[in-house]
């Protein structure tokens, strides 16, 4: 195995290592130690990917942000029309929201508010930036090929923030009450609002 893809393993290793930790003690408690302790390497040897624990965590937040888009991107190719990709994006956004909100209230306990608007925003605003990017990929591609009609950019990022923001919305809601019954129905009925609209 050539050292560049041993490398990238460790640096993968110690970012599964620190997700984990986070998952478990909450970002706080984790310190540098802990981490090489937990991989089975130096400090030494931590340090030469990550210059300190803040570096840490801003990668493993970029690692879930391109996980998550990844799935939901691969997620959406499974599908063949306009209106399905959509919604199958609403639908995958709210699963992979789900999925990892136990580690996102694992790193936000403890967060004093400046910590907060910092990391949390921050990721935010960076997955927000990446939806916004996989949707306009889809408009772009739905306009050449024909199957909807031209719909102006400004009028696609108006639709893009008015789905982003339901479909977080939703996802809260129905999270609050744990209850994810109607949730094929409810963002059926946006998907359909969305084609009335630009239709």
């Amino acid at each position: 195995m050539s050292s560049q893809t041993e490398q990238d393993q460790l640096s993968q290793q110690i970012l599964e290592t620190a997700s984990g930790l986070y998952l478990k003690y909450g970002l706080k408690k984790v310190t540098m130690d802990d981490i090489s302790k937990a991989v089975g390497k130096s400090r030494t040897s931590i340090y030469y990917y990550y210059k300190n624990r803040e570096e840490v965590f801003q990668a493993v937040l970029d690692n879930l942000i391109k996980e998550v888009i990844a799935e939901i991107d691969a997620n959406m190719k499974k599908r063949n029309t306009f209106e399905e990709k959509i919604k199958e994006f609403c639908l995958s956004k709210v699963k992979t929201s789900e999925e990892r909100s136990s580690f996102f209230r694992a790193i936000e306990a403890g967060m004093d508010n400046e910590e907060r608007s910092k990391h949390i925003i921050g990721a935010h605003n960076q997955m927000m930036e990446a939806e916004r990017n996989l949707l306009l990929n889809l408009f772009s591609a739905g306009i050449k090929s024909n199957e909807i009609p031209t719909v102006r950019i400004e009028e696609q990022e108006t639709i893009i923030f008015i789905l982003l923001s339901s479909i977080r919305g939703i996802r809260r809601e129905m999270g609050l009450k744990n209850d994810f019954e109607n949730l094929n129905n409810t963002i059926t009925t946006l998907t359909s609002m969305v084609i009335k609209h630009i239709s």
